[in-house]
């Protein structure tokens, strides 16, 4: 698929719940509806269980890594994100690595942001931080110091609305 073809994008981060798959589903009835469903890095949760999810649904999507997310919102092929979080407090939702990132990045572009409690994620994969994937060490062990793990995140409200 060409960056030119692709328009109003649904942005999701995080673990798809229920809840989330049923906003999504109605949503899907609508003409040109497309997910947009990053990696999701460490965890791989966009290509190990959103993805799955999103298919047995048969709700279209595209897989993108994370690092396009920025190009995507600067070409303004993204008109709603819809953030998965682990907990909703009254001043701040708590979500996995990256919900920050995805929450500025809306912000920035004034692109509206929904959110919804995750679903029920297994996060005792290979990966926990940028030094692997799929289980497979990518950096020298003597340079594992240096990477960043993957941590929770909290998100302000302000930053979401």
């Amino acid at each position: 698929m060409k960056i030119k073809e692709v328009n109003r994008l649904t942005l999701i981060w995080g673990g798809l719940s229920g809840e989330g798959l049923s906003y999504l589903r109605n949503k899907a009835n609508k003409n040109n509806f497309v997910v947009l469903v990053p990696e999701n890095r460490p965890y791989l949760l966009g290509l190990n269980y959103n993805i799955p999810l999103l298919e047995k649904e048969k709700i279209a999507l595209v897989y993108c890594t994370d690092n396009m997310l920025g190009f995507l919102f600067y070409k303004r092929k993204i008109e709603e994100t819809i953030l998965f979080c682990k907990e909703m407090a009254e001043r701040e939702v708590l979500g996995i690595c990256g919900s920050l990132y995805v929450a500025l990045l809306s912000k920035l572009h004034d692109v509206p942001v929904k959110v919804f409690l995750q679903g029920t994620v297994d996060f005792s994969g290979k990966d926990k931080d940028a030094s692997a994937l799929q289980g497979k060490k990518m950096v020298l062990d003597e340079d594992s110091e240096w990477v960043e793990k993957g941590s929770d995140e909290m998100v302000s409200w302000e930053v979401l609305r």
